[in-house]
């Protein structure tokens, strides 16, 4: 089983591996890789503090 997404332009339900929409022709835009770091980057930076806060209080 596939994870799917929606096409923004028409909400048809579409596989995550697919460029463009097979009904409306929207092409989804790609992400690079630079931007899955620093996402994950900025949600290690949120959570870390409170880790640490955390093991302080217990």
């Amino acid at each position: 089983m596939s994870l799917s997404r929606e096409c923004p332009s028409c909400a048809l339900s579409v596989d995550q591996d697919e460029s463009t929409c097979s009904y409306c022709g929207y092409e989804f835009p790609e992400t690079s890789n630079s931007v899955r770091w620093v996402a994950w980057l900025m949600a290690a930076l949120l959570v870390w503090p409170l880790i640490e806060l955390f093991k302080w209080i217990f």
